[in-house]
């Protein structure tokens, strides 16, 4: 049966690089990404749409980031990005994507193969993978090729052009097919005076992937699209008697925890959140906090950072700040925003500590203080893991 209204809660991304890196994780954490346009789609919707993710170390073969062998993604979920690949490998993957549950998804796929493919070869599996997903009942939202800096695409090569007419035909097809559309993440990325189409200045680290004003811009852009295929929601409410209950509200508010103003100078960080209950070990948790950016040039890092105190617990990141292989913090927007941060579920290990929540902030040097309205809560939630 075809969907006609998707979830906006639980929308999936499938691609590339430039899909994975919307999260990150490791041995001890998982993160959505300041430079990843879902990660900003999800905080600037206020919450609206979700692309839900959670840890896991698994290695799982045809899904090792840059095909290293025995290499984990450190996530499991409705990301389905994998670095590195081609669309063929990509293709591969649909099937066991498949068996997860969601409406819609956001499909990337062809980028990698621009230098060794031909636009006919790419542009056959792009329809291969969208026909696949089609015909399970998804709706889905091609992305085009994005386009590169000259550093990674030469000026006047065969890869522009074969990226334009690639783009073309997703045009045609989405034309005729229902529950398919093309959402244009080039219109806010590239710059329309630079000759090549290169990405704006700040955009990527290396021309190829996001920084965090690239992924803000994409991702702003994204959440505005979306409104008119998804579900519009209520402003979100936090009622003071929404607490944790064991019995009768096991999904209510672990902490009293309320509104607040925080002044920011360097780097600081901030605690959110005291008298935490314990709800016990292996239940399921997440934090969110809502939050209003002034104009501000000198924001590195603005992080929800959820901490699980027991030995062995992971931390859980909303907006985990960029920094490239050469240690340059990327920054975020200067531009006001404001949206709700949303840290990724992690599950408590035994003990009886309460999870801890802080605001983790990173100004450079000789940046102006920030000043931010935020409130936030901490609660349990279903266990997302699938059976």
């Amino acid at each position: 049966m075809a969907i006609s209204i998707p979830r906006a809660g639980r929308i999936a991304i499938l691609g590339t690089s430039l899909v994975q890196q919307n999260h990150n994780g490791s041995d001890t954490h998982i993160a959505t990404s300041a430079r990843g346009w879902m990660s900003w789609a999800e905080v600037l919707s206020h919450g609206r749409l979700a692309c839900p993710i959670h840890h896991d170390p698994a290695v799982v073969p045809g899904w090792e980031p840059s095909n290293r062998p025995g290499v984990s993604r450190f996530l499991s979920g409705l990301n389905f990005g994998v670095s590195g690949q081609k669309a063929i490998e990509i293709e591969r993957r649909v099937a066991r994507l498949l068996r997860e549950d969601f409406d819609l998804i956001v499909v990337d796929a062809g980028t990698n193969d621009m230098m060794v493919e031909t636009k006919e070869t790419i542009a056959e599996i792009r329809t291969c993978i969208a026909t696949a997903l089609l015909e399970a009942g998804k709706t889905v939202i091609l992305l085009p090729i994005l386009a590169r800096g000259t550093q990674k695409w030469p000026s006047g090569g065969a890869e522009r052009a074969k990226a334009h007419w690639i783009n073309q035909m997703s045009l045609d097809f989405a034309a005729r097919h229902a529950n398919c559309h093309v959402f244009d993440w080039n219109s806010p990325w590239v710059n329309t005076a630079d000759p090549d189409g290169a990405p704006h200045v700040g955009f990527s680290n290396d021309g190829t992937h996001f920084s965090v004003t690239g992924g803000f811009a994409v991702g702003k852009a994204l959440a505005a699209y979306l409104e008119a295929l998804v579900p519009n929601a209520v402003s979100r409410l936090v009622s003071p008697d929404d607490r944790f209950d064991a019995i009768n509200n096991p999904l209510g508010n672990l902490t009293r925890a309320g509104g607040r103003i925080v002044e920011a100078v360097g780097t600081s960080t901030h605690v959110l959140a005291d008298d935490v209950a314990y709800p016990g070990a292996g239940t399921w948790v997440t934090a969110s906090c809502t939050i209003a950016v002034p104009a501000h040039e000198g924001i590195l890092g603005l992080s929800l950072v959820l901490t699980d105190r027991e030995e062995g617990g992971l931390q859980s990141i909303a907006l985990a700040p960029f920094t490239s292989d050469d240690g340059q913090m990327w920054p975020y927007p200067a531009q006001a925003w404001n949206g709700l941060l949303r840290t990724p579920p992690i599950r408590l290990r035994p003990g009886g500590s309460g999870p801890a929540l802080a605001l983790e902030i990173v100004l450079a040097a000789g940046a102006a203080p920030l000043r931010l309205d935020i409130g936030g809560d901490i609660r349990p939630v279903l266990n997302p893991v699938r059976s």
